[in-house]
């Protein structure tokens, strides 16, 4: 009899020992909780951005030859139509700033801007604002629009270089042929600042930017105030690795950056890529 009655029991205790063992086994999680992102995940794939270069802009651009650039990274970059994209600045009233030119490389699409049009698209900039800049675009076949944004600081003197604080310097790069085989070069290259405050430079803060955007400031070997000039010496390897892609025949814009008074300033010269590949 006992053993009859265990077996009419088993089933039930066949059941028990299932809710049992769901309570003290661990529950399988899903990839992601319904809200939150997936482990590792970013920014989705796709996703277009565009970062300035330089980020700081100077008042005095209303009177520079230089040029700033965009860089636009992202997934759907084979997508983007080069004719379309313009830089939109923050006064409303000054139509958008088409590129003086635009090329595709690798990873990244870059749109030169004259830097005169770019500061002038911005409404009343001033030293210490900051302005968010646009760069509008289309992709595809649809002409599908694309804004991205980036900010800018101003720096320099106020009111767009007037009034009587304004600094006055012009920049000389020496030599201005550079040859591709300066990346396997000793000796230096120098950067020759001439004009009306030259006594309040900041010796200490010269330092040469070059067109790769992954390239970090090189600061200066080193820097000496003779008569009417400021010379500042740079490596010719480390120089010449501050271009982005250098190809014998191109023009690339140096930009020499440096506090005046207890002011950023930049200056602009351009150099010629020389010599075979």
């Amino acid at each position: 009899m006992n053993a009859l009655r265990l077996r009419q029991h088993l089933p039930l205790l066949a059941v028990a020992a299932v809710a049992l063992a769901g309570v003290w086994l661990p529950q399988a999680s899903s990839a992601a909780e319904p809200g939150k992102p997936k482990p590792g995940g970013g920014h989705p794939e796709g996703q277009l951005s565009a970062e300035l270069q330089p980020d700081v802009w100077n008042t005095n651009y209303a009177h520079s030859e230089g040029t700033v650039s965009a860089v636009i990274r992202g997934g759907d970059l084979g997508e983007v139509n080069l004719d379309s994209i313009v830089l939109v600045g923050t006064d409303a009233a000054e139509a958008p700033v088409a590129p003086l030119r635009v090329s595709r490389q690798g990873n990244q699409i870059r749109a030169f801007f004259a830097k005169d049009d770019a500061i002038a698209s911005l409404d009343t900039p001033t030293r210490g604002e900051v302005h968010e800049v646009a760069i509008e675009l289309t992709t595809g076949d649809d002409n599908v629009e694309k804004t991205l944004t980036d900010r800018v600081r101003i720096v320099g003197p106020s009111g767009g270089g007037g009034g009587g604080e304004e600094v006055d310097l012009d920049l000389a790069i020496q030599a201005d042929a550079w040859n591709m085989n300066w990346s396997r070069s000793h000796g230096t290259v120098s950067a020759l600042i001439r004009g009306d405050g030259l006594a309040d430079v900041d010796l200490t803060s010269i330092e040469l930017v070059g067109t790769d955007p992954d390239a970090e400031p090189l600061p200066a070997l080193r820097a000496s105030r003779t008569g009417n000039h400021v010379r500042a010496f740079f490596a010719k390897d480390d120089a010449f690795a501050t271009l982005d892609t250098p190809k014998p025949g191109e023009m690339h814009v140096i930009t020499i950056r440096l506090t005046v008074a207890g002011t950023d300033e930049e200056l602009t010269d351009r150099i010629r890529v020389v010599g075979r590949r």
